[in-house]
């Protein structure tokens, strides 16, 4: 699973899966939904913050063509390491 599984995807957990199939149902990849998708991933990510088991995270995502947004996730744990994901969302 990534931090872009669509809610509902898995068979064991209807309710499992990001709100990124939010942005999906827009049905486009402009600079505002990238925008929505840093946000997005933030906010679904805040738990590791409020658990204390980050001390921070960031993400960044740019427009890559008209159907693809590629963000970077930045995680920094509390000992100030950091941990970094990269992903592509796309709308189809």
């Amino acid at each position: 699973m990534s931090i872009g599984t669509d809610k509902g995807a898995w068979f064991a957990d209807p309710g499992f899966g990001s709100n990124l199939w939010l942005l999906k149902q827009e049905g486009k990849a402009d600079d505002q939904t990238a925008e929505k998708l840093e946000r997005m991933v933030r906010e679904s990510l805040q738990w590791l913050i409020d658990d204390a088991l980050a001390a921070a995270v960031d993400c960044a995502a740019e427009r890559n063509g008209k159907t693809r947004i590629d963000y970077h996730v930045t995680v920094t744990r509390p000992d100030e390491s950091t941990v970094e994901v990269q992903e592509a969302w796309s709308v189809v």
